[in-house]
């Protein structure tokens, strides 16, 4: 069988790894400059991030220690998608286990390729607003250490500093200023503002 992808050939394509998270294939292809060789690729889940958005436009944050990196992280919160399930239901269900909230109202923002050099994953990132707390969670399942409420302009500025690290969280967190006006292009030169943000 040979696959092609835009200038990329696959001859073959074999699982090398799997667990109940991703899975790891290793494909024979011909690269674009004609030479052959391997390239690994990581068939991930797809997973649903929320952006909960008050009245105020404040974002309600959760923060958890990430294993892989050894750090505390701050970051809107989000999970895979479980079998046979709805992004939109993902949504809904991870925003009530991290941080025991409802939403009356969702919008999906846009879709993101995490590191598509080599994973394969889609992250639907929605809005959520008409919130409401409810008295259900699984904040300590879930290894959240806290629920934190920031104002969406001072999320842009902890990313502009460092202080938000995780690229899904700042992807999610710019689809959202982009929505409520704080990030545009000015017409018809499409100069670059941040409105208000850093001022």
């Amino acid at each position: 069988m040979v696959r092609r992808s835009g200038k990329w050939h696959t001859n073959t394509t074999s699982d090398v790894y799997q667990n109940p998270f991703f899975r790891v294939r290793e494909d024979e292809v011909i690269r674009p400059d004609g030479t052959e060789g391997k390239y690994y690729v990581i068939e991930a889940l797809p997973a649903a991030f929320i952006v909960a958005l008050d009245d105020d436009l404040n974002v309600y944050m959760v923060g958890l220690n990430r294993y892989a990196i050894g750090q505390y992280s701050l970051e809107v919160p989000a999970g895979s998608l479980d079998s046979g399930e709805k992004p939109l239901k993902a949504a809904q269900r991870e925003l009530q286990e991290e941080t025991g909230l409802t939403a009356d109202t969702w919008q999906l923002l846009g879709i993101t390729n995490p590191m598509n050099g080599s994973v394969n994953k889609n992250n639907y990132i929605f809005l959520a607003q008409g919130l409401h707390q409810s008295e259900q969670d699984k904040k300590e399942e879930e290894g959240i250490m806290e629920v934190r409420k920031v104002s969406l302009r001072e999320t842009l500025r902890m990313v502009q500093t460092g202080e938000i690290k995780d690229e899904e969280t700042i992807a999610a967190l710019s689809f959202a200023a982009l929505k409520v006006g704080y990030l545009s292009f000015n017409e018809p030169n499409e100069t670059w503002s941040a409105r208000g943000v850093y001022g």
